[in-house]
């Protein structure tokens, strides 16, 4: 019985889930104030005709309810304070046969940002928003005050302590499988951090353990690293119900989802740069939604 609701469900799927080390939680939280995430209308989809998915992005600490836009494509709402940061993020999709589709719109509204996916081919998609490196200093004051400058060329004000020089950079993605789930969309790239593993992230179901692995620039991200699991849905709940696990020395964790629904990935990586450079330390941060599925 099991069996034929796994496989009833292979086209159809979605889930989410948070990872951090603590310390580099603490300093994502610091830098970007608001998680940020996307929310397909569809995981898994089947027919033999062209399927859409529509998907929302949005920067919200509800999980998964928006608050603000998440990418523009130059026709949606004026985007204010946004603007620097839709100008720098670049739409990209995996197709299921490894070729990469960079022409998906984002339009901003006042909350969200909403764009259709074309999905023409059977097989996983990898759909993602990418920041590239942002130049940012972090620095005592001279009152012991933490603080941070955005940019490279920046002037640090007198007594300035605790000096470092960072870059910061980021991934919002999900994944969405038509007619059957395939690994070319998964599979690493090499670049930032990637969620990998034996688990399928469009094959979780309730009750069951799922195996993953996270590398960053294709390595196993270290040991002791933890890893928060939040479900959607935060607005309505007094207690955000975060789950802390723990990668081990391959990078990877398990996670064992109790109920169905969306939950929420984050998770932030530091690499120290190897002096002399014009940066001190790297930081890159992985958003993931998935979905999971009743037993």
């Amino acid at each position: 019985m099991k069996q034929s609701i796994k496989k009833a469900h292979l086209a159809l799927i979605k889930n989410t889930v948070l990872a951090s080390s603590l310390v580099g939680l603490l300093f994502a939280q610091s830098i970007n104030a608001h998680e940020r995430f996307m929310v397909p209308s569809h995981t898994v989809l089947s027919g033999d005709k062209t399927q859409y998915a529509t998907i929302i992005s949005s920067i919200s600490n509800d999980i998964f309810h928006p608050d603000r836009p998440l990418g523009d494509n130059g026709k949606g709402v004026d985007a204010g304070d946004l603007k620097p940061l839709f100008a720098m993020l670049q739409s990209r999709v995996i197709l299921p046969d490894g070729k990469i589709d960079n022409s998906v719109d984002w339009q901003a509204y006042q909350r969200m940002s909403i764009a259709d996916v074309p999905l023409q081919q059977s097989g996983t998609y990898r759909v993602s928003l990418i920041q590239q490196d942002v130049a940012m200093t972090t620095f005592k004051k001279a009152d012991g005050a933490p603080w941070r400058l955005f940019g490279k060329d920046i002037t640090l004000p007198e007594g300035a302590t605790d000096v470092v020089r960072r870059t910061t950079a980021s991934s919002v993605e999900t994944f969405i499988s038509v007619n059957k789930p395939t690994l070319t969309a998964v599979n690493p790239t090499g670049k930032g951090l990637e969620l990998v593993g034996q688990t399928h992230p469009n094959d979780l179901f309730a009750g069951e353990t799922a195996r993953f692995q996270l590398l960053f620039n294709g390595k196993p991200v270290s040991k002791g690293t933890h890893v928060k699991a939040i479900k959607a849905g935060t607005r309505h709940r007094n207690n955000r119900n975060e789950q802390v696990l723990t990668l081990n020395d391959k990078g990877e964790f398990t996670f064992t989802p109790q109920s169905s629904g969306f939950y929420f990935l984050a998770a932030e990586s530091a690499v120290e740069v190897e002096q002399p450079a014009d940066v001190d330390v790297k930081h890159f941060s992985l958003y993931l939604t998935l979905e999971v599925f009743p037993e």
